[in-house]
């Protein structure tokens, strides 16, 4: 009797985590950053205070693992890296960091892109440091519960990796809606957040996708021009 209500509570707690994974990025992007922080901060405060808000989602989905679950770190990938597995993340974080920058470069030849949700717009008048924050803060954010979390948990429920892939990519998708622009979602978010879906399902080791992100979203840094 007593395992049946440890289980039936750490279904609970699972659930309570994945609901708040999978909404809560969405609603600090498309709801809380737009209206409700963009009228009241400048744009480098902006990215500290939301940024905070995503790492508050973080701590609450950790504090469910540890103690709602009762389940280790190791449990969303969370695991310890070999040197060799770090120079990997290395070199395939650089080469998708090139191949980003190659799409982008072409399809900035051949495609006209909205005024806004662009590189430029996004990075205008942001301190480097504020944008070198991000790209470490939001590699780790974003791994932890897109990929750690949320595909992690949805794999054991459903025991199918392809619908908590799509179900996973589908919330880092909207997570970004409302910071960048239609096509930069198509030919930037959707392919590179596949590639890392795949990567994790690969190694399932949270810090191995955490350098690569890092390493694909470097070159943010050098855009800022505040």
């Amino acid at each position: 009797m007593e395992n049946t209500n440890n289980r039936s509570e750490n279904q609970i707690m699972t659930a309570a985590g994945l609901f708040l994974s999978l909404v809560a990025p969405t609603v600090i992007t498309l709801l809380i950053r737009p209206y409700y922080l963009s009228p009241a901060l400048e744009a480098n405060e902006q990215i500290l205070v939301g940024n905070g808000l995503v790492w508050l989602t973080v701590l609450l989905v950790l504090l469910i693992v540890r103690f709602g679950e009762r389940l280790p770190l190791k449990s969303i990938g969370w695991e310890k890296i070999s040197r060799k597995w770090v120079w990997a993340a290395i070199g395939i974080g650089i080469g998708l960091m090139l191949l980003s920058g190659l799409i982008q470069i072409i399809a900035g030849a051949f495609i006209q892109q909205p005024e806004s949700g662009t590189l430029e717009s996004v990075t205008t008048n942001l301190h480097w440091w504020v944008l070198l924050y991000s790209v470490i803060s939001t590699s780790f954010t974003e791994e932890i519960l897109f990929r750690g979390f949320i595909l992690e948990r949805l794999i054991s429920l459903t025991r199918n990796p392809w619908l908590s892939a799509v179900i996973s990519m589908t919330a880092f998708v909207f997570a970004h809606l409302g910071q960048w622009n239609i096509v930069h979602v198509i030919i930037v978010v959707i392919p590179f957040g596949a590639i890392m879906t795949a990567l994790y399902l690969w190694k399932r080791n949270l810090p191995f996708v955490i350098i690569i992100h890092t390493l694909i979203d470097l070159p943010l840094v050098f855009l800022a021009s505040g």
